[in-house]
């Protein structure tokens, strides 16, 4: 009798179902370490490029505003404005003309105000530097017609015209504070008049008044002349003796203030009274 044998099975034994998947794994993480590599090279480029722009912005910004370069400015009055621009281009600054006076103590042409002002202000390069020059000769105007105005109306018409006041003259008269007469050098001036002056001649005003009206003095302190003559001459006041502390030139007198008047402020004073004051730099106040 023959004896079969069963045939011995060729199939490949199943794994365990806990068995680990290494070659799965390995497959992951490759591609993983990856992605984190490209984040962490792409963070440093964009620190480093941030860095850069923050470096290149700070030294941009230190050109345009030329930080830490200020330097002080030269002293132009008394120089002729070729002589000011010969020694701005060594300081790579630029002179200005802005105004005109005529002042006979000196010469025309030379520079008579700065601004800023010398050794006192600091710039930077490209700064303008604006100027007053001496004209060589005095400029005339029309001397405007102002009798029948108020004082104040006839007051800021002399001052567009570049005049002044000379003196106010109060006499008997209803019409309070409205000018009756004007006169220059001692001359009266008519309706029908056209009377040329140089600019910044000093007209004398006849005001209408009132004995009995009186005027409180303003307390002027800190104020410039220009101010002081302003305030006085619209209360129907006079100004008086003006007095500088020390040696000033014109631009110094010009930006000089008031320390010391009198009457003192609050006094109570009849019209056409004159207000006397004494001026000082504001950088003397705390000396």
């Amino acid at each position: 009798m023959t004896q079969t044998t069963k045939p011995k099975s060729t199939s490949t034994p199943k794994r365990s179902a806990s068995a680990p998947k290494q070659g799965k794994v390995t497959a992951q993480s490759a591609p993983e370490r990856g992605v984190w590599r490209t984040l962490l090279r792409n963070a440093v480029l964009a620190v480093s490029l941030l860095v850069i722009i923050l470096i290149v912005a700070h030294l941009l910004l230190g050109v345009i505003t030329r930080h830490g370069r200020n330097k002080d400015v030269p002293n132009f009055i008394g120089a002729t404005v070729e002589e000011a621009e010969s020694m701005a281009r060594k300081g790579r600054l630029e002179i200005i003309v802005n105004d005109s006076l005529y002042v006979p103590l000196y010469a025309g042409g030379v520079i008579l105000e700065q601004r800023p002002s010398a050794g006192k202000d600091k710039v930077k390069s490209g700064r303008k530097i604006y100027v007053t020059i001496n004209a060589s000769r005095q400029r005339t105007v029309e001397v405007p017609y102002v009798a029948g105005y108020s004082l104040r109306q006839a007051k800021s018409n002399l001052l567009v015209a570049g005049l002044e006041i000379a003196r106010l003259e109060y006499v008997d008269d209803i019409a309070n504070n409205y000018v009756i007469a004007q006169r220059l050098y001692g001359k009266e001036i008519k309706a029908d008049s056209v009377v040329m002056a140089p600019v910044g001649s000093k007209i004398t005003l006849v005001v209408g008044g009132n004995s009995s009206h009186t005027e409180v003095v303003p307390d002027l302190t800190g104020m410039t002349l220009r101010e002081v003559k302003s305030t006085l001459w619209d209360l129907g006041l006079n100004v008086g003796a003006v007095e500088y502390s020390g040696t000033l030139d014109i631009a110094e007198q010009n930006a000089a203030r008031v320390y010391i008047q009198s009457p003192v402020a609050e006094s109570v004073v009849e019209q056409g009274r004159d207000v006397s004051v004494r001026l000082r730099l504001p950088d003397e106040e705390d000396k």
